[in-house]
């Protein structure tokens, strides 16, 4: 079986999807992903082969703030959705189109906010399924409001849009713990995964703290919208310290870095890129903007989270779960004063029951099936497909009758 992933040039789309497409490498299946120019070299040190497709990060904000001028100005929230489907997605169908021509696939799995992947699948008639984030699936009016906005896309494919109900395609898988989701369960049914964090090979481990004390990780992801966010990171980092806890930052903003570094050499470590899964591993506390790939990895650990999300929709949707879940404590979006900060960080550190939620978190995402899991059941549904589909074979002509033609 021929597997295309597709995905936005960006850590926090690709990364979620590679469980699943190591799993079916392993399996013997032919894998390909499709994603930014700059995230190829991530996916190939995973032993992935990977294909220039869509657009960076940073060239989409670009384009956004300059075709919609008034969005420098607006919380992400009211915009970045339409930055998915106007702009990143008509350039990954362009450029989506050879690459499913030559290398035919089975099967296209893209990522929740990708959505040329399905545009492509559809003209050639693949079948395609969706793989969250990991953050909790969105209601079904956002769902609606999603499925009207990339109604154009589809049109100028001359191809009939999904609308709401198959908008996520064949199947969704689903890394998002079930009992974030509450009592009402999942607006969208889809198959659980377990999250897996995906180390690349540079990954570079973190220093353990010799003084003693806790430590808390810092991070904000690698998204330009919500990453360089100097003034609240410093804010963060002063308070962590002010209550005995040594801090690890992640953060590509180099005078960013030297700043903090400066604050206490002995407890503050700041790097571009850490494997989580080995930071974790030390850490009492985790601080980021909700990103899922932060907080699953965080809960996978059983580490209780300060979170302040920066106004992506998957944030506040992570946030609120996290928070009503009892591992987690939100400082709601916007301005963040050192008051605010130091009033969760003291109610987070005093309270064990945030911990306690965390490690039964941690358990839940255990208990999840697997990559591997996935990969038989996307075997098996394109399998089941194919059956489905399949047509039957021309029925043979009568047998000729001796001195005539077949009638």
């Amino acid at each position: 079986m021929r597997v295309l992933f597709t995905a936005h040039g960006a850590y926090g789309h690709v990364l979620p999807m590679m469980g699943v497409a190591r799993a079916l490498a392993d399996g013997g299946h032919e894998v390909r992903v499709a994603t930014g120019k700059a995230l190829c070299p991530i996916v190939a040190s995973l032993g992935l082969p990977a294909v220039p497709a869509g657009m960076s990060d940073d060239t989409l904000v670009a384009e956004a703030h300059d075709r919609w001028p008034e969005t420098e100005h607006k919380p992400p929230a009211s915009w970045v959705a339409r930055m998915f489907t106007d702009i990143a997605a008509p350039t990954m169908v362009d450029d989506l189109a050879p690459i499913v021509a030559s290398w035919r696939p089975d099967l296209i799995v893209r990522e929740e906010g990708e959505h040329g992947g399905p545009v492509a699948a559809a003209a050639a008639g693949i079948t395609w399924v969706t793989h969250g984030w990991g953050s909790p699936l969105p209601s079904r009016t956002v769902v609606e409001d999603l499925a009207r906005g990339v109604e154009p896309l589809w049109r100028a494919a001359g191809l009939a849009a999904p609308g709401p109900d198959g908008l996520y395609g064949a199947a969704v898988l689903d890394p998002c713990p079930p009992s974030l989701y509450g009592e009402e369960g999942p607006p969208i049914r889809g198959r659980p995964v377990r999250a897996s964090a995906v180390a690349a090979s540079a990954d570079r481990h973190p220093r353990r703290s010799l003084s003693g004390r806790p430590l808390a990780y810092v991070g904000f992801g690698t998204v330009p919208l919500y990453r360089d966010q100097p003034e609240l990171i410093a804010i963060v980092v002063q308070a962590l310290l002010s209550h005995d806890l040594d801090a690890v930052i992640t953060t590509g903003d180099a005078q960013l870095a030297r700043r903090l570094s400066s604050l206490d050499p002995e407890r503050v470590q700041v790097e571009q890129w850490l494997s989580l899964p080995r930071l974790l591993e030390a850490c009492d506390l985790v601080v980021s903007h909700g990103g899922a790939g932060t907080a699953l990895a965080a809960l996978a650990a059983g580490v209780p989270l300060l979170l302040l999300p920066r106004g992506a929709p998957s944030q506040a949707r992570m946030s609120r779960a996290c928070g009503a879940r009892g591992a987690a404590r939100v400082v709601v979006s916007g301005p963040v004063t050192p008051a605010d900060f130091d009033d969760a960080l003291a109610t987070l550190t005093a309270d064990d029951r945030f911990r306690a939620a965390a490690r039964q978190l941690a358990s839940e995402i255990a208990a999840t099936p697997g990559p591997d899991d996935a990969a038989r059941f996307l075997h098996a549904l394109v399998g089941d497909h194919k059956t489905r589909t399949r047509r039957p074979p021309p029925s043979s002509p009568p047998p000729a009758q001796p001195g005539g033609s077949p009638r």
